[in-house]
């Protein structure tokens, strides 16, 4: 696969993954339709027009690779950092990439919507915005990314405490709306399903991603968020393979933090009245 080095601001996504967690440890490699779960993802993200370039971001813990060597044989870069501290292996991994933009991808979500993730990028490089992401609980569906300026990145550590620097990356971005330029994006009609989980954190959520691969992959396909949607639409049995699981406390707690932020901001106002021009643009160039 081929990724555009040239343009400015250079847009890279970061796709954050190790091998330890406290729930399933090794889910990176969990096989989905016979290939393991990471190397989907990155093959997801990297077919994105949008970016200039994918990197995988992960501790120098030994164990993580095997996670390396794959995205090494995939011609994806590698950026090993610190175990603990997610948001200086963000920031570490972006000055290495020379981004000024960068879209963070959690290991954790095999369905990130890609549709989405274009929406984001156009909208954060057309607003000048610091952060744009989509507000409220579809964040819980797993199936999201979200943008950060390299700047505002740097300006989170830096100012922030150790709790800001942990799995929740935007966390001191969102209890101090106030210092960045925010912008909220809208989910893509059709695809707001609070009641699936879509992400992969215990053995029902592998259970489930594997059974959905297992109906709709095929070789040289990428599987869009919205089949495995339908699916899930057409066969409910599926989707209650996992619903009975507790969502991680920390994007409970991003949502929750979210009205503070349209409260402080008018963010979700401004954010309809940009996702109106910006569909009507692609209206006028159809």
């Amino acid at each position: 696969m081929t990724l555009s080095l040239g343009r400015e601001p250079r847009v890279v996504a970061i796709v954050s993954a190790r091998m330890a967690s406290s729930r399933y440890p090794g889910k990176a490699l969990a096989p989905l339709a016979g290939r393991p779960l990471l190397e989907v993802l990155l093959e997801r993200v990297a077919s994105c027009p949008v970016l200039d370039s994918v990197a995988l971001a992960t501790s120098a813990r030994e164990e993580n690779a095997p996670l390396c060597a794959m995205a090494q044989k995939m011609g994806i870069p590698v950026f090993r950092g610190d175990e603990d501290d997610v948001l200086r292996r963000h920031i570490d991994c972006a000055r290495h990439m020379a981004a000024d933009h960068v879209v963070r991808v959690t290991g954790d979500n095999p369905l990130t919507d890609l549709e989405t993730l274009e929406r984001l990028v156009e909208r954060q490089l057309d607003t000048g915005s610091e952060y744009t992401y989509v507000p409220g609980d579809a964040l819980l569906m797993g199936i999201l990314s979200e943008v950060i300026s390299r700047p505002a990145l740097e300006r989170s550590w830096e100012k922030g405490q150790a709790r800001h620097r942990s799995e929740l990356v935007t966390l001191y971005i969102k209890e101090n709306p106030r210092e960045f330029r925010i912008e909220a994006a809208e989910l893509p009609p059709g695809l707001y399903r609070p009641q699936y989980r879509l992400t992969v954190d215990e053995a029902e959520d592998v259970q489930l991603m594997q059974a959905l691969f297992e109906r709709l992959a095929a070789p040289g396909k990428i599987v869009t968020t919205r089949e495995a949607i339908a699916l899930l639409d057409a066969q409910p049995e599926l989707a209650r393979v996992n619903a009975h699981l507790q969502h991680k406390s920390h994007n409970v707690r991003s949502v929750e933090l979210d009205e503070e932020v349209r409260r402080a901001t008018g963010l979700h106002r401004r954010g309809a009245e940009v996702a109106e021009v910006a569909e009507n643009k692609r209206g006028g160039s159809k």
